[in-house]
């Protein structure tokens, strides 16, 4: 079985190599000296510093430290004005103290600003590619013509995503304790005048196969870019593993239900979740374990059964249109039918269209 999964993971990798790495950049801030522009938030708290300490540093001698406090509905990052104005995309080294889901943030003129959102295990450097058809309108932002325009940025900024929603009490038990002094580094940032090809089909939810994921792992699970897709693994004794996707707002609109392209070392009862707008939640079980290589997994939306907890939140009627989130969780380690270690390769998860 081990053999099986390194040759599965060899082609993989072989198959998604992230072609940006070619990408020559036109402006590179290497934080070797003081003018490098990034700031605090105006409003937030933290202090940001160089640090030469060669445990965190990528590149030189130098790398960016923010240091800073997370506590319930308090936001947390930096902010560097007037970017870039040509810019297609960005690439740039990240390491935090702890796993959390960041975001990079782009602030233009009019108001609109726009997100992409990127998961960060922890206590190592990863590089993360973003282009500007990565970034979704926030939701709390009066759109003005739908589109990104870099010519009218203000600003391009760093959240610590995770800081800011990972520290409820009623999150706890999925995360863990996220409140305290928290601390991340940043490397080599770098402005590309030419966005990386990213290829993405009509039915396409995630397809991975980029240097980052858009999940967010629950505690004890390690979530990674791997063989074109996305490997989840954990050996815990904590029995609560998952992985969330949040989704854009219609993003499930015309729908009849999800497909999951995935590998599961050990068989289990995969547990597929999806939450509305106003909270209520559906779940359907899948049966994996076992494949050769991933297969494509389908389960239809008439299939789902509203959660006891949420039945009051909502009308009793899945909507599609109104999804917001999709988790996937191992409710086999959860009731104790199955081992509470295993490794997913999910390498893809599309929508099925009306």
């Amino acid at each position: 079985m081990r053999r099986r999964w390194s040759v599965v993971w060899l082609i993989g990798a072989l198959a998604g190599l992230n072609m940006s790495a070619q990408e020559t950049p036109r402006s590179v801030i290497d934080f070797e000296k003081a003018d490098h522009g990034w700031m605090v938030f105006p409003g937030f708290d933290g202090r940001i510093e160089l640090t030469r300490n060669p445990l965190d540093v990528k590149e030189g001698t130098q790398a960016l430290q923010y240091t800073y406090v997370a506590l319930q509905g308090k936001l947390n990052g930096i902010i560097r004005l007037e970017p870039e104005d040509w810019a297609q995309a960005f690439r740039f080294w990240v390491k935090t103290d702890r796993p959390t889901l960041l975001a990079m943030v782009i602030q233009e003129e009019g108001g609109e600003r726009w997100n992409a959102p990127f998961w960060v295990n922890g206590n190592r450097w990863q590089q993360v590619t973003l282009t500007l058809s990565d970034f979704t309108l926030a939701e709390d932002v009066k759109p003005e013509n739908n589109r990104l325009d870099m010519d009218k940025a203000q600003a391009i900024g760093l959240l610590d995503v995770g800081a800011l929603f990972f520290t409820a009490p009623e999150a706890k038990i999925l995360f863990g304790d996220y409140s305290g002094t928290r601390v991340f580094w940043m490397d080599q940032f770098e402005f590309l005048a030419q966005a990386p090809l990213v290829k993405r089909s009509p039915s396409a939810i995630d397809e991975f196969g980029r240097d980052f994921v858009a999940w967010i792992a629950t505690q004890g699970v390690t979530i990674q870019p791997e063989a074109g897709g996305m490997s989840v693994q954990y050996e815990s004794l904590i029995p609560i593993f998952g992985v969330l996707r949040p989704l854009e707002k219609g993003a499930l609109n015309a729908t009849q239900g999800l497909e999951i392209v995935i590998q599961v070392k050990a068989p289990t009862t995969l547990g597929v979740f999806v939450e509305e707008e106003g909270g209520e939640r559906w779940q359907a079980t899948l049966s994996v374990g076992g494949e050769k290589a991933p297969e494509a997994k389908r389960v239809l939306w008439s299939a789902f059964t509203v959660t006891d907890d949420t039945k009051e939140k909502g009308n009793g009627t899945l909507e599609p249109n109104r999804i917001k989130m999709i988790g996937l969780a191992d409710l086999g380690a959860l009731m104790g039918e199955a081992p509470q270690a295993n490794r997913w390769l999910i390498q893809a998860v599309r929508k099925i269209p009306k």
